[in-house]
């Protein structure tokens, strides 16, 4: 299983869009280029690294075997994830930008990924391919997997590498 550190890694990129808005701000309202450029490349960088944790982890980690029960889409959570993504946009005025409140609430939401078993749909991952589905196994134990399939059949996925306590990802995955 992952460490502590690449988990919230990878739940740091899926909030990584709010700094797309935050560019949209800094280059709209300020004219500040250089921290548009700064916030778009953040949200880059950890897409990278994410997909790279993800395509390491599948060719390092123990293949397990597993038998789905249920599948569904897990994409119904990326409505809530565009809204956070928005509120930026929404709240552009003064006291949006000031650096040492983001920087608290980045402090606060490490701390909540640090404490939690939190592995969530990840829109950066998304848009490289990757898809997200809640899974049921047959001992009754719910998952979130990662797959670059589009499954249609609960047999389609056969072994798994166990990327958090109730996060997996696809074995056939390939770098």
């Amino acid at each position: 299983m992952l460490g502590k550190p690449a988990r919230v890694i990878l739940a740091f990129t899926a909030v990584a869009p709010v700094s797309i808005s935050l560019a949209y701000i800094f280059a709209a309202r300020d004219r500040d280029w250089l921290m548009a450029i700064l916030a778009v490349c953040v949200c880059l960088a950890l897409g990278i690294i994410s997909s790279w944790i993800v395509t390491a982890a599948v060719s390092k980690f123990e293949h397990l075997p597993i038998s789905i029960k249920k599948v569904k889409s897990a994409d119904k959570e990326v409505l809530g994830f565009f809204i956070a993504y928005a509120l930026p946009l929404i709240f552009k005025g003064g006291s949006g930008q000031e650096l040492g409140a983001w920087v608290l609430a980045g402090l606060m939401l490490m701390f909540v990924l640090w404490t939690t078993h939190a592995l969530h749909v990840n829109p950066v991952l998304g848009l490289i391919g990757f898809h997200f589905y809640e899974v049921e196994t047959q001992e009754g134990v719910t998952y979130l997997l990662i797959t670059k399939k589009t499954i249609n059949n609960l047999k389609a996925i056969t072994t798994v590498i166990q990327l958090t306590e109730y996060g997996i990802v696809d074995s056939s995955i390939k770098g």
